[in-house]
């Protein structure tokens, strides 16, 4: 066996080594900061419904969807023969 294939053949994930060379690209000052929650972006479809009066009351109009497309599929269409 090549000395090649030996050295990284040898080498598994568990036993992972890093080489040390560590940048801080993240200080104090960046981690405090905090985004106004008026400037956080959410679709009204990934919100929960405002108007939900039962017990999925936390799920989002999207989910909410997709549950229904699950439990009442579309019926075939007709126009197969």
């Amino acid at each position: 066996m090549c000395r090649f294939t030996n050295k990284f053949s040898q080498r598994m994930d568990s036993k992972y080594r890093r080489n040390g060379r560590l940048i801080d690209i993240v200080d104090e000052e960046w981690r405090a900061e905090r985004l106004p929650h008026e400037d956080i972006q959410v679709p009204l479809e990934e919100l929960p419904d405002p108007e939900a009066d039962s017990a999925d009351s936390h799920l989002t109009l999207r989910e909410q969807s997709m549950r229904w497309q699950e439990n009442f599929p579309e019926p075939a269409s007709s126009n197969q023969n």
